[in-house]
Order: structure tokens, then C-alpha cells, then sequence
């Protein structure tokens, strides 16, 4: 039998001969933890330390600052989706709307449904203030990249005339598309259960674009 303290130091061995590549999920996951239950401010790198179970000398070997581990710590959680969303738009072959109703799916069920996702984005709305580098980090690593793959999409609508020809290139439209999912996370994070159905707004938004964006 193994008692509570040899359980310890089998658990500890095991955690040291992890490997660089599996260290690190484990470590962004405790940032995760960490980061939504303190905020920014209130986490600490030994506290994330702490979570993943290592020294807190360890952490600084992979991540210099608390600012660089919370931007690695949103692109691991909304990366794979920016990254399924790119691959969509890439091998896609039919109609643009088709492939707009794709990628609001996607976008709805993998952000504004999203409970780890929403709590990053509460997050950085409510620290935005104090630390304006999160807003910049979220705009360079998030925004930017959605609104270059919904921008794309309407250009090659508008190119093949699906769209109106003006779609291709009216200033501000990308954000427009993206506007309303972020809507719906504000909406679950104030409302909660009260807050409008998920589906039942992106079924909606995406009635107004098809009528919106097609030739009449």
C-alpha cells in the first residue's frame, strides 16, 4: 500500500519526466484556471505554477512574463478554431453563403457557447480598462484574423456574383458579420440562463445576411 505521502512522490516523479510537449498543455490549462478565477491582476506566475504542479522557477522557462503566458494562454484556446475556420474557407467549394453558414456554426458553437472561451472574453472586457495590452492582444490575435477570414469570403461571394457587387469591398461589413457572436457571449455572461438562444440568434443573423449580402 501506498500512503499519501508516497502517493506525493510517485505523482512529483511522474510530473518531472514529463516531457517539454506535454508540459506545456498542462500549464496552459492552469493558467486557464488561474486567469478566470483572479483575473489578471490577481494571478500570479507561482500560482500557476502552483495548478500545473512545477516549480515556479520552471514556469519562466517557457514563459518570460505573466503577459506572455496569458496571450499563449488565449491562442491555445481560440487558435484551433481560427485555424479550423482558415482550413474551411481554404478547401470549401460551393456557394458563399453555404460556407458563411459554416463558419457562423463554428463561431457560435465554439465561441459565443463556449463556456472556457466566454470566460477569457469576460475577462479581458473586464480588465480592458486597467490593462489596455490585453484589448490590443485580443484585436492582433483574434479580431483581426476573423474579420481577414470573413472578409475573404465576401469578396469571393461579391467575385462570383453571388453577392452584391459592393459586398467585396464596403468598409466595416467583416466586423458586421462578426458583431453579433460577440454580442451573444455578452448576452450569456450578463443574462445567463435568461440570455436569448444561441441558435435561435445565429439562425437569425443568418437570414439577415443571406438577404442582405445576395443580389435582389
Amino acid at each position: 500500500m501506498v500512503d499519501a505521502q508516497g502517493a506525493a512522490t510517485v505523482e512529483n516523479h511522474t510530473r518531472r519526466r514529463l516531457a517539454p510537449a506535454e508540459r506545456m498543455p498542462q500549464i496552459l490549462e492552469a493558467a486557464l484556471g488561474e486567469f478566470t478565477a483572479r483575473g489578471y491582476a490577481g494571478a500570479s506566475m507561482a500560482a500557476v505554477a502552483l495548478r500545473a504542479g512545477i516549480a515556479k522557477g520552471l514556469i519562466y522557462h517557457y514563459f518570460p512574463s505573466k503577459a506572455a503566458l496569458f496571450r499563449a494562454t488565449v491562442q491555445a484556446r481560440i487558435q484551433p478554431v481560427l485555424e479550423e475556420a482558415e482550413r474551411l474557407v481554404a478547401e470549401f467549394r460551393g456557394p458563399a453563403c453555404d460556407l458563411l453558414r459554416l463558419l457562423l456554426a463554428l463561431a457560435y458553437a465554439r465561441v459565443a457557447a463556449a463556456p472556457q472561451e466566454r470566460a477569457l472574453f469576460r475577462l479581458i472586457v473586464t480588465e480592458a480598462e486597467r490593462f489596455p495590452e490585453l484589448a490590443n492582444l485580443y484585436q492582433e490575435d483574434v479580431l483581426a484574423r476573423a474579420f481577414r477570414i470573413v472578409a475573404t469570403v465576401l469578396r469571393a461571394g461579391a467575385e462570383s456574383g453571388e453577392f452584391r457587387a459592393e459586398v467585396g469591398t464596403t468598409p466595416g461589413l467583416a466586423e458586421t458579420v462578426i458583431a453579433p457572436v460577440i454580442t451573444a457571449s455578452v448576452w450569456q455572461m450578463i443574462l445567463g440562463p435568461a440570455a436569448p438562444d444561441v441558435a435561435s440568434l445565429q439562425a437569425a443573423q443568418l437570414d439577415l445576411l443571406v438577404h442582405g449580402l445576395t443580389k435582389r
